[in-house]
């Protein structure tokens, strides 16, 4: 009788099925147009490898706490802006998802204000020669 409600028990948890986590991205499919894009409608955000934030060509890193408040006045600036979040391969997992959940908070304030702008977010990694 144990071994029918063991072996019971194993099927259920097999065959239950779990929602998968993630990142609620929309990633482009592989195939697809190149538009050019002017360098003034892109920020770039690179995470360094020591988890160091860099914005645009700048050489001074940006703390992770001014990260919003700069990102949501590029966006008020300019509505066709673009966000490039770049990250080393060898920086910290954690230091791009941070950068990410900062750029989305800014849209959220944004949105809260009644000011729309359109989610443009590309995630790129770094090639490292």
């Amino acid at each position: 009788m144990s071994d029918v409600a063991f072996l019971l028990l194993v099927f259920f948890i097999v065959s239950t099925t779990f929602p998968e986590i993630g990142l609620p991205l929309i990633l482009p499919s592989a195939v697809g147009d190149v538009t050019q894009v002017a360098r003034t409608n892109v920020m770039q955000i690179v995470t360094s490898r020591t988890g160091l934030y860099y914005i645009d060509t700048e050489t001074t890193p940006t703390q992770l706490s001014q990260l919003r408040g700069l990102v949501k006045q590029r966006l008020i600036d300019n509505e066709k802006l673009i966000l490039s979040l770049e990250t080393h391969p060898d920086a910290p997992y954690g230091g791009m998802i941070e950068a990410l959940d900062e750029v989305m908070l800014a849209y959220n304030e944004l949105e809260a204000a009644k000011i729309q702008r359109g989610k443009r977010i590309s995630l790129k990694m770094l090639k490292v020669e």
